[in-house]
């Protein structure tokens, strides 16, 4: 199954790759490092740039294109029935739905790097070699957005496949991610229920040893990752062709 699992994934990729938006929202992920770079020291940006860049674009910009890609991941398969080759594939369902979710995962990955790597060879150019400790911080953050990234993606394509479209998907998910942020920004302790704030859940642990904050969001993000996959799962298995 696991061998299958992982085939589908990388077929699924490829088709993402083969289609227009994932292209283009790495394209404009890529720019909008570059940007940071050019731009970082005139406006102000010191510091470890490509953390940086990348809490900013958390707050805004990447779920954004999470949401994006996460809810036109299936949905549009069932909607134009495309959707009918691959259930001829001999495999379940859930392989089906498991592979499809795995490369939209990769893809957010893609786009998270897509930022990252511009702004780190263009720190390194700009500022230096940063110290091993300060490297470390700056992949645990790497990793922390692409985890955070890759829920909103999984949550984007749960909301989609239940409401049949990839458009009312996106709609919807931009609305509830707007809610959940203005809610945590009057009442900032339910940040850690909502994860919003990307820098709620992974900043105490890392700049301030506590585990406990950080340990409790990263429950709360398992929990909804596998709410997103069953779900999700659940709706694409009713889905009819």
């Amino acid at each position: 199954m696991m061998a299958s699992i992982i085939y589908l994934t990388g077929e699924e990729l490829r088709k993402l790759f083969r289609g227009g938006k994932l292209k283009v929202l790495l394209t404009l992920s890529f720019l909008i490092g570059v940007i940071f770079v050019l731009i970082g020291e005139r406006v102000g940006l010191s510091g470890n740039l490509p953390v940086t860049a990348l809490e900013l674009l958390l707050a805004v910009v990447l779920p954004l294109f999470m949401v994006s890609l996460g809810s036109d991941l299936m949905a549009g398969e069932f909607k134009n029935g495309t959707i009918k080759n691959a259930l001829k594939l001999p495999v379940s369902r859930g392989t089906l739905f498991m592979g499809k979710t795995l490369a939209g995962w990769t893809a957010g990955g893609l786009i998270v790097l897509s930022v990252f790597i511009p702004t780190f060879f263009g720190n390194i150019v700009l500022r230096g070699m940063s110290a091993l400790s300060t490297l470390g911080v700056t992949m645990a953050e790497v990793v922390g957005a692409i985890l955070f990234c890759g829920l909103l993606v999984v949550l984007a394509n749960s909301v989609s496949l239940w409401t049949g479209s990839g458009g009312v998907g996106m709609v919807v998910g931009i609305v509830l991610w707007m809610t959940m942020g203005v809610v945590g920004f009057f009442q900032p302790q339910l940040n850690r229920f909502f994860l919003t704030d990307f820098a709620d859940w992974l900043h105490p642990l890392l700049y301030r040893g506590d585990f406990g904050p950080s340990v409790t969001a990263l429950l709360f993000m398992t929990a909804y990752y596998i709410m997103g996959i069953i779900t999700g799962l659940l709706a694409f298995q009713k889905k009819e062709v």
